[in-house]
């Protein structure tokens, strides 16, 4: 584990090094990151840190733009049949930062690549949709049998096995090509700097753990000459309030994550940096169903009863996020309306009592007490003794000690199921309620931390799926919630709202609910593209 102080130091250190010696830094873009990536692989990327990063150096079949709606990435026409189950896409001319061109078959492998067990990418279930996604994710079909083709150099199909009418947005961050000269050689070392080869605005050119990424500038990608910056650096400053001093005093560009309880100064004092939007975001507090007290529906109903979010959001947060009661964010398009806990409007010792009675009624007491773990990250140091109160007012045998560890150790111990219960956060890939209620299906594999199933939930998901009609999953999608929000897997606990710091002289910049940010789009004022520049 990493303590904050020597994390800043060494970060720090890094910072200076990075920046030191440019001979024209007006192109090098600064960024601060909320921690340290665990992959850039693209094809086994889970984290939001990941994939703001991932998003700069590789190009999908679609990418989003800068106000983060869905454009054609690579492609260049498309086509589908009338059911929605085949699609059919004539790709651009492009190459690889090495010069070699990117085909159908580059994209197709890298498809087949997520979606394969071997890869150990815990993303994979994402692609059941497809044809035969749920027996290649098993391992009864090999990857080729997934339901996409290349018909030749710049023609891909896709087979689905559901109608999709999502697809293109599902495809920004599920797309990206795989360069099959470079991984036949180095396997998935062909990540590393010393290998890298990518079709997107960036290349990889350094990586210092814990001290920064250095992108560079891909000649070789299709619209180089419409970027400003030719150098792009990613810091991770897991302290928050330094991340925010960074941006102030301009050794930061731009910083994606504030501390809360700063928002009223930084709008009084600093309201030019302060970019705003909703979320699609959904905190939650995940419980282990698999193993300890939180096998028992009553012991998690107890302990989400408990929780004052509203408090938490307005009086701990200042309003930097919003209380949530559902496990989705209402700014998901087509997300069902009016759905929230039983208990949202009861008053915190009605909850309290009736905690205490599902507790009691489990099994616990004066002479059986219940002492649990609670893991957090270092983004919830504030939240954590709030919520480790407001567990310890149901009963004084009622025992939650906190443990924080950083963003890396905490999900790989998920992973594990090497937790009781912790904070958990989810940003949907893509503007549909699918997107974030897919990690609780039985099929959904690693996602599902919780390791929570059940069959009518399962059932409602796959009916879902299986209509094109918008309201009928729109119903069918808000029941599979209503099963969650009784069975309580996860425990809703708030929407944040995204607040991102930013330099006056930063252009192109809008904040989106679906945090898509590209470094592509982004100029500082008075400077000119780079092929406009060399006019």
């Amino acid at each position: 584990m990493m303590k904050n102080l020597g994390f800043a130091g060494v970060f720090t250190a890094g910072f200076l090094a990075a920046c030191s010696g440019g001979a024209d830094d007006t192109r090098t873009l600064h960024r601060g990151s909320d921690g340290e990536p665990l992959t850039l692989d693209p094809q086994k990327t889970v984290l939001n840190i990941e994939f703001a990063i991932i998003m700069d150096m590789f190009t999908g079949l679609y990418v989003a733009n800068e106000n983060g709606d869905t454009i054609p990435g690579l492609v260049a026409g498309a086509e589908t049949s009338d059911d929605g189950l085949v699609w059919r896409f004539t790709l651009r001319e492009s190459r690889w930062s090495d010069g070699i061109p990117v085909t159908a078959h580059d994209v197709a492998a890298g498809i087949q690549r997520a979606a394969n067990p071997a890869t150990l990418n815990e993303n994979s279930s994402k692609f059941f949709i497809f044809e035969n996604g749920a027996d290649v994710i098993a391992g009864n079909l090999p990857p080729e049998a997934l339901g996409v083709e290349a018909l030749d150099d710049l023609t891909l199909e896709i087979r689905l096995a559901y109608p999709m009418p999502y697809l293109e947005g599902f495809l920004v961050n599920n797309s990206y090509p795989l360069p099959r000269h470079v991984h036949d050689i180095h396997g998935d070392a062909w990540i590393q700097p010393e290998n890298i080869v990518t079709n997107g605005p960036y290349v990889l050119s350094q990586w210092r753990t814990s001290n920064f990424i250095e992108l560079t500038a891909n000649p070789e990608f299709f619209e180089a000459g419409q970027i400003c910056f030719d150098t792009v650096y990613y810091y991770p400053v897991s302290d928050r309030v330094t991340g925010e001093r960074m941006v102030r005093t301009g050794a930061l560009d731009l910083h994606t994550v504030i501390e809360g309880s700063n928002i009223n100064m930084l709008r009084d004092q600093h309201g030019g940096l302060l970019r705003e939007s909703a979320s699609y975001t959904a905190e939650d507090i995940l419980f282990n169903t698999a193993a300890g007290p939180f096998t028992d529906v009553r012991v998690r109903q107890a302990f989400s009863m408990a929780i004052d979010r509203r408090f938490i959001a307005n009086e701990i947060l200042n309003g930097a996020s919003g209380p949530s009661f559902r496990m989705i964010s209402e700014a998901v398009p087509n997300a069902a309306p009016g759905l929230r806990l039983s208990y949202a409007d009861d008053d915190m010792e009605t909850r309290r009592e009736q905690a205490r009675a599902l507790l009691i009624d489990a099994g616990y007491g004066p002479e059986n007490p219940l002492d649990v773990v609670y893991q957090h990250t270092p983004y919830q140091q504030r939240i954590a003794p709030v919520l480790q109160q407001d567990w310890a007012l149901i009963a004084p045998w009622v025992s939650v000690d906190i443990s924080v560890g950083d963003v890396q150790f905490h999900f790989a111990a998920m992973r594990a199921g090497d937790f009781s219960f912790g904070n958990n956060g989810w940003t949907p890939e893509y503007g549909d309620p699918y997107a974030s209620l897919l990690m609780w299906e039985s099929r959904a594999g690693e996602i599902n931390y919780s390791r929570w199933t059940h069959a009518d939930y399962d059932a409602l998901i796959e009916a879902g799926l299986s209509t094109s009609d918008v309201a009928e999953r729109q119903r069918l999608f808000g029941a599979a919630e209503e099963i969650l929000l009784a069975e309580v897997p996860h425990a809703p606990l708030l929407v944040p709202v995204n607040f991102d710091l930013v330099r006056p002289d930063i252009t192109g910049w809008n904040a989106n609910p679906a945090l898509q940010n590209r470094s592509r789009w982004l100029c500082r004022e008075g400077l000119e593209p780079i092929s406009q520049a060399a006019e």
